[in-house]
């Protein structure tokens, strides 16, 4: 067991634990298990998309790979959770208590484990606690209601890049989108043809790497104009990959 002080100071950095005094802490210690659990890289998931969302869990060490897959099985989206995180923390009640998205340690990870059933009792007593659920889901609900905001998209590029950023808000770093064209198009109300020479040309670009039936993200904070370009409607920056995928996804969304 790593030693108690520098347990505490981890926990203390952690999302919703931010505040907390060592000594609240340390009155939780028996019956919380502060104890992180050890697991090892793996392609096999730790949480599955649906799955109910019966503990908190905190990311203490590592990096997670995180997949959605929509409802009708037409697109999926690959993100990645760093250190510190919390997971989930807003599917823990509510009318949908499950995981959105299937989780897989990408890293050898630590995740701390509290109990749904324990927070009643432990850490809703704490006041800091209540008040960082509270601004935690408040920034949340805010975020998504900003996304969902009708604004004027005005050509394909536009509504392309709205649609990736409702996808993967509060995302960060590289993403992952894996769609056929013909579906992308459709969600964008466009041509295949369009919407394959915008995808080209933000290629050509260097914002993204094209593959057969998916395309990543360099960074998506660039890709949305979070550089030097903030403006949600000018043109994004783009990297460059090899020429054989690029062909492949020409080739196989014509």
């Amino acid at each position: 067991m790593q030693d108690l002080a520098k347990r505490y100071a981890l926990f203390t950095r952690l999302p919703l634990l931010q505040g907390i005094s060592s000594t609240e802490l340390l009155g939780w210690e028996e019956s919380l298990r502060l104890d992180p659990d050890e697991l090892p890289a793996s392609s096999l998931p730790i949480i599955r998309q649906g799955d109910t969302c019966s503990s908190l869990l905190f990311l203490t060490k590592g990096e997670l790979l995180r997949e959605h897959v929509s409802s009708d099985g037409t697109y999926a989206t690959r993100s990645h959770l760093k250190t510190p995180a919390v997971i989930e923390a807003d599917r823990l009640f509510g009318l949908t208590p499950v995981y959105e998205y299937t989780y897989r340690a990408l890293t050898d990870v630590a995740l701390l484990n509290i109990p749904k059933t324990l927070l009643d009792s432990h850490l809703m007593k704490s006041e800091v606690f209540r008040l960082n659920v509270l601004n935690m889901l408040s920034a949340t609900a805010q975020k998504r209601a900003a996304a969902l905001l009708p604004f004027r998209q005005d050509n394909a590029e536009a509504r392309l890049r709205h649609f990736i950023r409702i996808l993967f808000l509060g995302c960060e770093g590289e993403v992952e989108l894996i769609i056929q064209m013909k579906e992308l198009a459709r969600y964008i109300g466009e041509t295949r043809l369009t919407t394959s020479r915008l995808l080209n040309r933000w290629e050509e670009e260097g914002l993204i790497r094209l593959g057969r039936g998916h395309f990543v993200i360099h960074d998506l904070q660039t890709f949305l104009g979070g550089g030097k370009d903030t403006d949600p409607e000018t043109q994004p920056h783009i990297t460059t990959t090899n020429n054989t995928n690029h062909e492949q996804f020409k080739e196989h969304t014509a």
